[in-house]
């Protein structure tokens, strides 16, 4: 471990938000290394630092929220950065950026902080009074029931914890001055971009056939059967996760009466079209719901329960078009008859983000082949991941069996190449990362799928996807213990690809802003030339902003975010998720 830097705690990391498993700390300090980044820790090792400083009552629980041992004033923390790579990391690196593309998922840093100074964070964090009511139970953690906590009393154990980059803020391009327009930036959660043609799907589910989950989803959460957080929870203005509005209403009956389900439809968003993209962005902007966020300078100023003003948006405008150096332009936003702001910004940034996301294309049709990489649908995984368990002998077995897996490619097997099966198999798994195991089971079961999928529109009559179905499940419980991983690997592969984010993040810029053009010749200025991001900086596009204006050059980049690997213990409540579906009618 390298020491990376000694800066003083808590003073220069102030909390801006947290979800369900961690809060986000942002820097505020002079060092440059830590520019354009935000620090991610693990609630539960904060609370578990502080805890060897806090007054405890002989049950166990806190009783005071005030420190005991710890100075009024920050301390100089050194922060080491580990040379071993998380799970996390390497799931990144050798899974998630050869099949999407280095250029769009940045590789987090993790850091060893020490426990001392996380009790530091912890206890300003507290006293900041920023934790939203709804959170402060996470902060408080009975230790008796954390027998694994990675925390212990002494002053020299330490915290793991991610440095990360802020996508919401731009980096420099090495060929463009450095521009001082506003930084516009979007978070998309784009969803399961497929619809499912798994034979594994239980009869009770066959709506799955017909609609893409998020569909069925937002039917369910109309029905009040399903509830997601950010329905009760509003988000932070800093974007990072899920924040409590007052007054928000939480029980179900006020759930039916004011959820609006959303019309937006991943399939277009996926499609490869540029019309299409444009609609799956618009109906995001028409509902946004926790799909869709819009910041400014890192400040949300669109998403659920963020309304601006009309007046802050007209400022907004007024700065991006004012740097272009077109009269024109500015016309558009002094303009008086231009009576609605907010909508002028929503459709300006969706126009930009439709053209960047047309012109790197290949990030939304990788992510989609991952996607489809589940061949076995949520029912088909409860069905093998049972099958995996008794062979195991136990779930835990099972689940450290299925993590050291979906963490290692078919390249770095020591026993078995990537083999190509015997049989056909569906198109989508050829992409696989993993090893193809040796089994005739998962042969005869895939060879089943793919006929299915090649003949899904005509087998929709009961009694054929009765006969599929059955017989695919003869063969799940044929399965060898390393098909069962093969298939389950795969699907939690896919079921990460559809819970990611990606930050889409932009500036206009003005003409005389290129390093490679003469700035007395305005004409030459104008004639950026257009580039697809790269591993080391940005990318440029030319997007004419309105139908009579010429085409301004734009800097942008493309991040996919929270792209860890999910859990095997996450199969455990599966069938629980799956069963909602049985409420939605099949057609």
């Amino acid at each position: 471990m390298d020491c990376l830097t000694e800066t003083p705690f808590p003073t220069e990391w102030s909390y801006v938000a947290e979800g369900g498993k961690h809060a986000i700390f942002r820097y505020s300090g002079t060092d440059c290394r830590f520019y354009f980044y935000i620090l991610r820790v693990v609630k539960r090792d904060l609370v578990m630092a502080a805890s060897s400083y806090r007054t405890k009552t002989p049950g166990g629980m806190s009783t005071d929220a005030s420190p005991l041992l710890l100075p009024s004033t920050s301390t100089t923390c050194k922060i080491v950065e580990y040379k071993q790579e998380s799970a996390s990391q390497k799931f990144q690196r050798r899974i998630v950026q050869p099949l999407l593309g280095r250029c769009y998922i940045d590789i987090g840093r993790e850091m060893n902080l020490p426990a001392y100074h996380c009790s530091l964070l912890y206890y300003h964090t507290l006293a900041s009074g920023l934790i939203p009511p709804s959170r402060l139970s996470s902060w408080q953690i009975d230790i008796r029931d954390e027998p694994g906590a990675a925390i212990y009393s002494t002053l020299q154990e330490s915290v793991r914890v991610s440095l990360l980059r802020d996508h919401k803020q731009l980096p420099p391009h090495p060929r463009l001055y450095t521009a001082d327009s506003a930084v516009i930036s979007v978070e998309i959660k784009p969803k399961a971009g497929y619809v499912t043609s798994s034979p594994l799907v239980l009869p009770s589910n066959r709506c799955k056939y017909f609609r893409t989950r998020f569909s069925l989803q937002q039917e369910l959460m109309q029905m009040g059967h399903i509830q997601k957080g950010w329905q009760s929870h509003g988000m932070s203005k800093e974007g990072y996760g899920e924040q409590l509005r007052p007054g928000g209403g939480d029980s179900e009956t006020n759930h039916k009466a004011t959820f609006t389900p959303s019309d937006y439809s991943p399939l277009d968003l996926f499609s490869g079209n540029i019309v299409q993209i444009r609609k799956a962005l618009v109906e995001l902007g028409c509902n946004m719901q926790n799909n869709f966020r819009v910041f400014c300078d890192g400040i949300q100023y669109g998403g659920e329960h963020e309304v601006p003003s009309d007046g802050d948006c007209r400022i907004i405008l007024n700065d991006l078009f004012h740097h272009l150096g077109n009269n024109d332009d500015d016309n558009h936003v002094q303009n008086p008859q231009m009576t609605d702001a907010r909508s002028t910004l929503l459709d300006v940034t969706i126009s930009i983000v439709t053209t960047v996301l047309s012109r790197e294309s290949r990030m939304l049709s990788s992510m989609l082949a991952v996607q489809q990489l589940d061949v076995i649908d949520g029912d088909g995984a409860t069905m093998i991941y049972d099958r995996l368990v008794h062979l195991c002998g136990s779930n835990l077995e099972a689940e450290k069996l299925l993590d050291e897996a979906s963490i290692t490619p078919a390249r770095e097997f020591a026993t078995a190449a990537k083999r190509a099966p015997t049989t056909e198999i569906p198109n989508t798994i050829i992409a696989s990362p993993y090893a193809f195991p040796e089994c005739e089971f998962l042969n005869e079961i895939l060879g089943e799928i793919h006929q299915f999928q090649s003949c899904f529109r005509e087998r929709k009559q009961v009694d054929k996807l009765d006969a599929s179905h059955i017989k695919c499940i003869n063969c799940v419980n044929g399965l060898s213990k390393e098909a069962c991983v093969y298939l389950l690997q795969n699907w939690l592969l896919s079921l990460a690809l559809c819970d990611v984010s990606f930050f889409v993040t932009f500036q206009l810029l003005g003409r005389h802003q290129s390093r490679s053009c003469n700035d007395s010749d305005e004409r030459q200025c104008l004639d950026v030339n257009e580039e697809c991001q790269t591993s080391d900086h940005g990318g440029i596009v030319l997007h004419s902003l309105w139908d009579d204006s010429p085409a301004v050059p734009v800097h942008y980049e493309v991040k996919v975010v929270d792209c860890d690997p999910k859990p095997a213990r996450k199969l455990r409540d599966r069938m629980n998720v799956e069963s909602k579906f049985r409420f939605v009618q099949n057609y």
